[in-house]
């Protein structure tokens, strides 16, 4: 007869046995709090035996959270106030360890110094003023980014890609700060999130390349990138950045950046270095010697949707923000030898002093003349082709005053030439009114299960079949009541998981026709209104 506790839900058809896991449950270790304000901490711990898709349940207060990985963020504290954290090891089946425990008060805990030296007033990403086309631009959609609560309201990134550009420089100082820095960037954010490919870049361009638009590898002339992904941090420098023998020792142990926890980034530019710092540790080098003083900083994110920004600031010498604004313009329409584009709404111009066409183009032969309204210029290539060559795409842009007409804006070459992408940078006078961006309420995130994975393996006349709950990209879990299991659209197995966080269930099946079968796998919330997880995958199970 088939095992089945109708009580609690447990079934296992007389054809299935079940394999518990056999790894020990034992109580986190190391459990550490800081913070990064006044009114959050940070609980960082390290698993027992290193394994983490079980879960863990973290306790503070009245909340109660399930994660897999080994840090989480507690937000809205009071910044006076003990917190008591408690952090417990799951097992699949929902049973719990002793506690790891913990207390701290957020004002107490949060880095005293952590604004030292940066220029004021430090960005804080925090509504739509935090985008403030007076200090930032924007390339992309404006529907690419939302509001979140964390902390009150953070920016979030909620397209795949998005491009936002500092229009305060970094200038560089002739004198090093007491860490050796004649120059900082500071980002704090919980990115990169989204898919295993996700990245976010922070890029520093030199002029004239903080005009162009969407940035690719090869990066531009002088320009400083750095690269972080879930797998860790990287520099791509562009050329111009003359190599030598600086050395400073990096840690390549850290642990990748989990989704809802933030971190503090740091490029930090030294006599014959950069360095990248993650809370305060170096994670990637690049012994170069950099060649301008004055540089634009760009966040970049790539497949990274969900990545919430916090703050971001630069320590160097004091600079006003260049007050600039990008119109988009999209691809030119072909008139003989010409390319026409789009004119520039007027109101979008109003109040700048000056405009920047910039145009991705393809020519036959040079010069390339931009045209706008009754004024022409002979345009200026950008990095990286500094020449026409046929089929490949060229940068190029020309400067005007802004005189009042109607934005009549055409490219034009000897030979014919192409546009497929321009905008104009328009530099902004005192006067100038330009709207805040309209950013959607996202609201508050909800816990979802893991996504399960199959796995099926023919072993001397039995099928084992492993069910693996991995939520390491999701911020917040929710309870698991239980893992069931179809075998071609009957159900072979239920087994209750009490609340539990992931971990791995194997099904050992014996007995099974040759042939093709299907299995299908489903994870089930506690709480209904969750979704739940389904995963199905097909196998043939050979002749005996």
């Amino acid at each position: 007869m088939p095992e089945e506790d109708v009580a609690f839900g447990r079934y296992l058809d007389s054809r299935v046995a079940y394999a518990p896991d056999s790894q020990e449950l034992a109580t986190p270790q190391d459990l550490k709090l800081s913070a990064l304000d006044r009114t959050s901490i940070r609980a960082q711990w390290t698993a027992a035996g290193g394994y983490t898709r079980n879960g863990f349940e973290v306790r503070w207060g009245d909340h109660v959270r399930l994660v897999q990985n080994t840090e989480v963020e507690l937000t809205d504290l009071d910044p006076e106030a003990t917190t008591d954290v408690e952090v417990r090891a799951l097992d699949p089946l929902g049973k719990r360890s002793e506690p790891a425990r913990a207390s701290g008060v957020p004002n107490r805990l949060a880095e005293p110094h952590r604004l030292d030296g940066l220029v004021q007033p430090v960005d804080v990403f925090d509504g739509p003023s935090g985008l403030d086309p007076q200090r930032w631009r924007l390339h992309g959609n404006a529907d690419c980014v939302g509001l979140r609560p964390f902390n009150g309201k953070r920016v979030e990134v909620t397209c795949e890609e998005l491009e936002l550009q500092a229009n305060t420089p970094l200038q560089l100082t002739d004198k090093p700060d007491k860490d050796g820095a004649f120059g900082r960037v500071v980002f704090t954010t919980d990115g990169p999130a989204g898919a295993d490919d996700g990245e976010f870049l922070i890029v520093l361009l030199p002029e004239p390349y903080q005009d162009l638009g969407k940035l690719a590898a090869p990066f531009p002339t002088g320009s400083i990138v750095l690269h972080v992904t879930r797998q860790g941090a990287s520099f791509d420098v562009g050329e111009g950045a003359l190599p030598n023998s600086g050395v400073v020792n990096i840690n390549s142990s850290v642990a990748p950046p989990t989704p809802g926890v933030r971190h503090r980034w740091e490029v930090r530019i030294l006599d014959d270095t950069v360095v990248a710092l993650r809370d305060g540790e170096a994670l990637a080098t690049s012994s170069v010697e950099i060649p301008w003083k004055t540089a634009r900083p760009r966040l970049v994110f790539r497949n990274a949707r969900g990545t919430t920004l916090d703050s971001f600031g630069v320590a160097g010498t004091p600079q006003s923000p260049q007050r600039s604004s990008v119109v988009p313009l999209g691809p030119g329409t072909q008139d003989h030898n010409a390319a026409v584009l789009k004119s520039p709404p007027r109101d979008l111009v109003a109040g700048g002093t000056s405009v920047r066409v910039v145009a991705t183009v393809v020519a036959e032969k040079t010069p390339v003349t931009i045209k706008y309204d009754d004024r022409s210029a002979t345009a200026t290539f950008l990095s990286p082709a500094s020449e026409v060559d046929q089929g490949r795409n060229a940068v190029v842009y020309a400067d005007f005053p802004v005189t009042g007409g109607e934005g009549r804006i055409s490219v034009s070459g000897e030979a014919g030439v192409t546009v497929y992408d321009s905008h104009l940078v328009v530099t902004d006078g005192p006067d100038a009114h330009r709207p805040l961006p309209k950013l959607a309420d996202q609201g508050t995130p909800e816990p979802r299960t893991p996504q399960p994975s199959l796995t099926v393996v023919q072993d001397q006349g039995k099928t084992r079949i492993a069910v693996e709950l991995d939520g390491r990209s999701e911020r917040e879990l929710a309870a698991i009541k239980g893992v069931e299991l179809d075998l071609d659209g009957t159900k072979v197995a239920a087994v209750p998981t009490n609340g539990s966080a992931g971990g791995r269930h194997e099904f050992v099946l014996d007995d099974l026709a040759a042939g093709a079968h299907r299995i299908t796998a489903r994870v089930l919330p506690v709480d209904q209104r969750v979704g739940v997880r389904t995963e199905e995958q097909s196998f043939d199970t050979p002749p005996r």
